[in-house]
């Protein structure tokens, strides 16, 4: 079960159309799939760029095999404010909502990850980098899935994602994070993103059947668009 709950479209700095997305994600194979654009916290109209991935996931969901979301990215927020721009995004329809965590390539907020992790409307903390002991335990109690990135930059710290989410319990999610059709991951391109980080094949076993497939059911049941097979 290939499930990619992380990548963009033209709506942010993606360079595919969100139909040609969903279109490339159907050729490699995928069971789920989200867009997540992402909005910025310098934007106060950001909840605009949620209902534009709604509508469009609504258009394009009788039209695909794929569990197929909405979602949204939350970027560079002032960690206080993740909360109500989590909630705000669920009200305009976010189906997956993804915070953009403290990666190493880039200057986020400090504090982001501790607030997305113990927030209700968050479910997927992305690139977390050198995510603390504390947050990891949090994302673990809290429900929120840690990200395994294939984002080249952002996937530098999956080794230390990994020990820390096994340490703790928390769940992770294996994401393309993509931005054009080259970028969406195949089912061996998963498997390696795992053991690459020090995952012994039994805890891919785990991840294929049980993380993954629980985080789709948890999202599932959030929603009336799915696709019944």
């Amino acid at each position: 079960m290939l499930i990619d709950l992380h990548s963009h479209s033209t709506l942010s700095d993606g360079t595919l159309s969100i139909a040609e997305m969903v279109a490339a994600a159907e050729r490699r194979g995928y069971a789920a799939y989200a867009l997540t654009d992402h909005a910025h916290g310098n934007d106060l109209s950001y909840a605009d760029i949620v209902t534009a991935v709604r509508d469009e996931v609504e258009r394009l969901i009788s039209h695909t095999g794929m569990h197929l979301f909405a979602g949204v990215e939350l970027t560079d927020f002032p960690p206080h404010l993740i909360p109500q721009a989590a909630r705000r995004a669920r009200r305009a329809g976010a189906q997956v909502v993804v915070v953009h965590g403290e990666c190493l390539m880039l200057n986020v907020p400090p504090g982001t990850n501790a607030a997305a992790v113990r927030c209700p409307e968050v479910d997927i903390l992305a690139h977390p980098g050198l995510l603390g002991p504390e947050d990891a335990e949090a994302a673990a109690a809290h429900d929120v899935y840690v990200e395994i990135s294939a984002r080249h930059g952002h996937d530098y710290a999956n080794g230390h994602v990994y020990r820390l989410a096994r340490r703790f319990g928390a769940r992770v999610i294996v994401d393309s994070d993509a931005h054009d059709e080259s970028g969406l991951l195949s089912d061996a391109q998963a498997t390696a993103l795992l053991r690459g980080a020090g995952a012994p094949i039994t805890y891919v076993t785990a991840y294929q059947v049980d993380m993954a497939p629980a985080l789709l059911q948890q999202l599932l049941k959030r929603t009336a668009h799915t696709v019944v097979r």
